[in-house]
């Protein structure tokens, strides 16, 4: 009975119910509130997932915004693309095309 006692004693000296409240209110904020800290890592992630995305579509632009530049400057880019996609060819040339059975 005494052991009791003293466990409820140590109890009610440190735990008193605004601790209590304290404590449950900062868990409340970091695992079930909309800014909690699991929400936050996701969203992180999700953030860095569209920054790559981000970061690859940029270059594929430049890589075309390249490609279009010699299009428009250079005779030989026009004539490699004009001659390799739509099949065209000079007077008097074969062309083969080879098309892959899959």
């Amino acid at each position: 009975m005494e052991n009791k006692k003293q466990e409820n004693s140590w109890i009610k000296r440190y735990v008193k119910l605004p601790f209590v409240v304290m404590v449950a209110f900062f868990a409340f904020i970091l695992f079930f509130s909309e800014n909690s800290t699991i929400r936050s890592m996701e969203l992180n992630s999700v953030i860095d997932s569209l920054k790559q995305e981000i970061s690859f579509y940029r270059d594929t632009t430049n890589h075309y915004i390249y490609l279009n530049e010699q299009l428009n400057t250079n005779p030989e880019a026009m004539e490699r693309v004009v001659r390799e996609k739509y099949h065209m060819n000079r007077e008097n040339e074969d062309v083969y095309v080879f098309e892959e059975k899959k």
